[in-house]
């Protein structure tokens, strides 16, 4: 690190210049000089609508500089001065060609690391450091170390995101950082939107109280559902000079680049990587294109392009479902045309206006994407599936009537709800002793809570609405048996009856859920082991922190272990393995295993979908799409995730019912995202 005062530093791909400037926020003392891809001003305010206005602070208030026109490739062609440290946020090529192949993203963005490794030692003071920052599993398929290392840097420091960055910015002395750098005040006005500050986004950022925002490649010409990046489990990775002589050099062949080892066909193709690394493929001995164009077409140099050749702002077309639902056989139940106030809105926004014909059947956000999700909603007389579609004046938005299918078998009935969403009764048994008693077994959909009498959309009252009509009677008692996460889908036990409904004595159920968990359970989970459920400490999370609670959650923790010995389900689960399946994401990678388990219990407290993931996780196997396993879910596969979404792999799908001294079981079919067997046939 120079002596010089004050501390440069100099940002690369800084796109809407925020992190500059709450850099510059956050230490007034240090210099800091912002860069980008983009040729000019006026690129850069189309692209992110607040650049202009951090700009103008940045320039005008704080004396800084912008450079624009920086290939982070190739650093000195545009920056003529050197740095104390230079830093790179989330680099990505934003080439849409790449999602096709995880494989080929990863050595892409391996390739940008390494030469903008590369690159920024030309600009560095002689102790100067590098930084980038990464998110997810890209540090593990990009190989950050890896390309950190063939340009003779070590690492020397990874720190999250949401911790100060006083850690790995400035060089410690005596292990305090020098005085003139301390932190100034977060006003006010520097706070961005709370989505930026709250985690919402995947991860929290110690600079976004002073208004850093990381935004998409495309800023706010992007139109896809998601308008935000999520970067959830990011971390800042700071590089030094290696000062280890005695490694060897590697020896190379003669058409592979020496910074980040990609092989070519020929010198002709390597000389062409290497005067613009991050432009699109030239052919390579790892991929090579079909239909190869000429050297002069295809390349193009970065510094002469007018805007991101390579970065598609059209939003993906969705697929239709099979479910959806042809206009011309449809029943409109309303059409209105998009009135001039209403110019340049969102589709969920416009549905529910009080004034607009559709909030007669849309009141919320939730039932216009359930609306859209089951084909019901049309502008323009073509069905829509984007809810942040931004509608044009005279637009037509058309609402059609859902067609429901009634099941020939008697035992097995459909009911929707006002939000579109399906409840389906499986069997109905009666009581031998009690007349007009009755248990009946429903599917319950994720979305749907089971006790409750506030809403006329709770699968109690669904259930009394149901067999009143059925029954052609005016009242009858309904009691949930059965109090399943609103989260979870499966199977739910009710019981109904002309009179208040007492205890049932005669009645036990356990329940048998279908799961799929990280990682590869031990031999002995085949033949089923046992573990009692923690009174406490499940949900410590919505409890206020105090010494006595933390001190029993921490007992309770302890205390989850595994038995061989049979015990009472009433206070305790069963774990039994099912099958597994080895995933290897990329080439080189660890390998992922991912395992199908059953779990019973009798225990009828409510809330087993959430009192299983918190043991299968204290146990180190965590339930797939667990909120609390973010990072096992980022070592996931991409089609896998794709796949996934935001549906957490657990459902209860099998019933054991003794009734009045009748033993049987009732289930139905479990969801193809917790089989092993499914993802063999989608992932291998």
């Amino acid at each position: 690190m120079t002596e010089k005062s004050p501390l440069r530093l100099l940002t690369v791909g800084d796109g809407d210049i925020s992190f500059s400037l709450s850099l510059k926020r956050a230490y007034p003392a240090i210099s800091v000089t912002a860069s980008m891809l983009v040729e000019s001003p006026t690129e850069l305010c189309k692209l992110y609508l607040n650049a202009a206005e951090n700009s103008q602070e940045f320039v005008d208030i704080w004396k800084e500089q912008i450079i624009y026109k920086v290939d982070a490739t190739n650093l000195k062609e545009t920056i003529k001065q050197k740095y104390d440290m230079i830093l790179f946020n989330h680099p990505h090529l934003g080439d849409s060609s790449l999602l096709k192949s995880e494989s080929l993203a990863a050595q892409r963005h391996h390739s940008l690391l390494a030469h903008y490794f590369h690159s920024a030692q030309d600009i560095l003071y002689e102790k100067g450091r590098i930084h980038v920052c990464l998110s997810g599993n890209q540090p593990k398929t990009w190989n950050v170390i890896g390309a950190a290392r063939n340009c003779g840097l070590q690492c020397i420091s990874q720190e999250s995101t949401s911790c100060p960055i006083s850690k790995w910015l400035f060089e410690k002395k005596d292990g305090n950082v020098d005085s003139k750098y301390q932190l100034a005040e977060a006003k006010s006005h520097y706070k961005p939107p709370r989505k930026f500050r709250n985690g919402k986004l995947g991860s929290k950022h110690f600079l976004a109280r002073y208004g850093y925002r990381h935004r998409r490649t495309e800023g706010d010409l992007f139109q896809g559902d998601a308008k935000e990046m999520n970067v959830q489990e990011s971390v800042n990775f700071v590089f030094a000079t290696d000062k280890d002589e005695s490694k060897l050099p590697v020896e190379l062949h003669v058409n592979t680049c020496k910074i980040c080892r990609m092989e070519f066909d020929s010198i002709e193709h390597l000389g062409v990587h290497l005067r613009s690394p991050a432009l699109p493929d030239v052919a390579h001995k790892s991929r090579k294109e079909e239909n190869p164009t000429k050297e002069d077409s295809s390349v193009k140099c970065i510094s002469q392009s007018t805007s991101f050749p390579y970065v598609s702002a059209k939003p993906t077309t969705v697929p239709p479902t099979t479910d959806s639902i042809d206009l011309c056989n449809a029943t409109i139940l309303v059409e209105a045309a998009v009135e001039k106030k209403y110019h340049s809105q969102r589709l969920k926004n416009i549905c529910r206006q009080d004034d607009f014909p559709l909030s007669k059947y849309i009141k919320s956000k939730s039932q216009c994407e359930n609306a859209i999700r089951n084909g019901r909603v049309f502008v323009n007389r073509l069905v829509a599936f984007d809810t942040g579609r931004i509608l044009r004046e005279n637009d037509i938005i058309t609402l059609v009537k859902r067609e429901h299918n009634k099941a020939a078998d008697g035992n097995s009935h459909e009911v929707a709800n006002d939000a579109s969403l399906t409840i389906r009764f499986v069997q109905e048994i009666a009581s031998t002793r009690t007349q007009g008693l009755s248990i009946v077994i429903a599917n319950k959909p994720v979305g749907i809570r089971c006790v409750g009498s506030f809403s006329s959309i709770t699968l109690e009252m669904k259930t009394k609405k149901h067999y009143e009509c059925s029954r052609g009677v005016e009242k009858l008692y309904c009691r949930p048996l059965t109090k399943l996460d609103t989260g979870c889908a499966g199977l739910c036990a009710l019981a109904i009856s002309p009179e208040i409904i007492e205890d049932l004595d005669s009645l036990n159920i356990c329940y048998n859920f279908t799961v799929l968990v990280h990682g590869s359970t031990p031999e002995t989970w085949k033949k089923g082991i046992y573990a009692k459920i923690p009174t406490n400490g499940v949900r410590q999370w919505k409890r206020q922190r105090t010494e006595d609670n933390c001190a029993d959650a921490d007992d309770q923790k302890s205390s989850i272990t595994l038995s061989s010995t049979v015990l009472d389900l009433e206070g305790a689960i069963s774990i039994k393995f099912l099958d597994m399946l080895s995933i290897s994401e990329a080439d080189g990678q660890d390998e992922q295993c991912i395992s199908t388990l059953t779990v019973s219990s009798r225990h009828d407290e409510g809330r087993m979908a959430n009192v299983i993931p918190y043991i299968l996780r204290k146990l180190g196997y965590p339930v797939v799409n667990d909120r609390f396993a973010k990072r096992e879910y980022s070592c996931l596969p991409r089609r896998m995730k794709n796949v996934l979404k935001q549906k957490i792999c657990i459902g209860c799908y099998s019933l054991d019912i003794e009734f009045e001294g009748v033993t049987q079981t009732v289930a139905t079919e479990v969801h193809k995202r917790t089989q092993v067997e499914f993802w063999r046939d989608t992932l291998l």
